[in-house]
């Protein structure tokens, strides 16, 4: 995503990146209308969004790995205290990962609004992408916030007032010495707001199908994941059926081939790209740390035969998973892939129906593709719970969906013996801090 000018970089430096969103202490003052003068900058801005998004609170490590070692794929076996801290499941209000996630996600939202705010008012006639930067500005807002609602609010239950705080312009004259304070929306006026954005990500990015960036097909995958997480089951599966069928993406042959290249793949909706010069730090944790190793429960999880089991080499004393595992740390993220698609059609038309069985095609679909047989028949919803979580979680194990799936069908008190409270992270003490409007989380302290 860094691979154009060094010139533009500077310049969101200068206006993004050095700045805390909800910081108290003034970092940078620079006018929009001084940067967003021609499309060319507008671009420069989007690629911004994306440079920020590769940050290692964000997806270049623990928004990707640490939902898994929140809940039972991965382990701690490392040194790192706010690793120790999410995967015993007694995360404070100081832990360094929620400080840093909600700061750096935050930061991603302001890029998108000062370019919702700006592009259609800039006056370049050579702007012929107006349209689509706009879509990919709302596309990545939607994104940011459902990503923060999924660590932050309370994304499990829609009647929650415990949603977000919706920062929706941009901090004015993006001078950060002022502070949005803001209380917390609904949990159902958050989704709202990631949905409306999604709506509008369609309606301007038709015909735009870049797989390394927020698309068309993107958006509508995301709003078939976000819709699964609202429990609107009739239009998450219309979503992810779109996609499926009429979109331009096949599954791998083989899940060793999915991890084979370490870029786009035919499966790759939406890949958030790195390379040699502009590296994650995947390989370097799941690799040559040992903050995010294989929980045995993984590994023993897979039935006989399933080919997702050799996507893990034994070292130094634990399994890696070799889906990061280019050691220059090259490894595309897979935000939105074809497979998650075919288990989210089968989630919703499950759900939809109340039947356990008209999910199981597409259930069978991706078990086929890792070598195993059909399942004929499943005798009850629970029992079709019990197989959808067990194929997501051989399926999309490191990818960062476990916690969010555990706690989504409600399990995290038998299966791990945690209280309800812990379903969502804490409000960071930051931010507490600083801002008189905004509440904590029920259960956890203000301070």
């Amino acid at each position: 995503m860094k691979k154009r000018s060094i010139l533009l970089l500077t310049i969101l430096t200068v206006l993004l990146m050095s700045c805390d969103v909800l910081d108290t202490e003034p970092q940078a003052s620079l006018d929009a209308e001084t940067v967003l003068v021609d499309g060319a900058a507008a671009e420069a801005v989007l690629l911004g969004a994306y440079s920020r998004m590769q940050v290692a609170p964000y997806y270049g490590v623990h928004f990707t790995l640490s939902p898994d070692l929140a809940a039972d794929n991965a382990r701690y076996q490392g040194f790192f205290d706010s690793q120790l801290e999410v995967n015993s499941g007694n995360v404070p209000i100081s832990n360094l990962w929620v400080t840093t996630a909600w700061v750096n996600i935050y930061r991603v939202v302001n890029i998108a609004n000062l370019l919702i705010a700006e592009v259609p008012g800039i006056e370049d006639d050579a702007f012929a992408s107006r349209d689509r930067v706009l879509g990919e500005a709302h596309a990545v807002r939607a994104l940011a916030y459902f990503d923060l609602l999924r660590v932050f609010g309370y994304h499990f239950d829609t009647s929650s007032p415990y949603g977000l705080p919706l920062l929706l312009e941009p901090i004015e004259n993006n001078d950060f010495n002022l502070i949005p304070d803001l209380a917390r929306s609904s949990v159902a006026d958050t989704y709202q707001q990631i949905l409306g954005d999604l709506n509008t990500a369609v309606s301007l990015m038709e015909g735009y199908s870049t797989n390394t960036a927020m698309n068309y097909w993107a958006a509508l995958a995301l709003r078939a994941r976000v819709n699964l997480y609202a429990q609107n089951y009739n239009d998450a599966f219309s979503d992810a059926n779109q996609v499926i069928e009429n979109g331009p993406f096949s599954l791998v042959g083989s899940v060793e081939d999915l991890y084979e290249t370490t870029g786009a793949t035919s499966e790759s909706i939406f890949d958030l790209e790195f390379n040699d010069q502009d590296g994650s730090s995947l390989f370097t944790f799941t690799f040559q740390r040992d903050e995010y190793n294989v929980n045995p429960s993984l590994t023993e999880s897979f039935e006989e035969g399933d080919e997702r089991a050799s996507l893990f080499i034994f070292d130094r004393g634990s399994d890696r998973p070799v889906k990061w595992s280019d050691s220059n740390n090259a490894n595309n993220v897979r935000v939105l892939r074809l497979a998650e698609m075919y288990l989210i059609r089968s989630e919703a038309a499950t759900m939809r129906d109340n039947n356990p069985n008209a999910g199981i095609a597409d259930l069978n679909v991706i078990r086929n593709r890792a070598g195993l047989g059909d399942i004929a028949s499943i005798a009850s919803m629970d029992e079709y719970v019990d197989i959808l979580l067990q194929e997501r979680r051989a399926e999309l194990n490191y990818e960062g969906h476990r916690f969010f799936d555990i706690v989504r069908f409600d399990k995290l008190g038998e299966l791990f013996g945690r209280e309800d409270f812990r379903k969502a992270f804490p409000i960071p003490r930051d931010e507490l801090q600083i801002q008189t409007n905004l509440d904590q989380n029920p259960g956890y302290p203000t301070n």
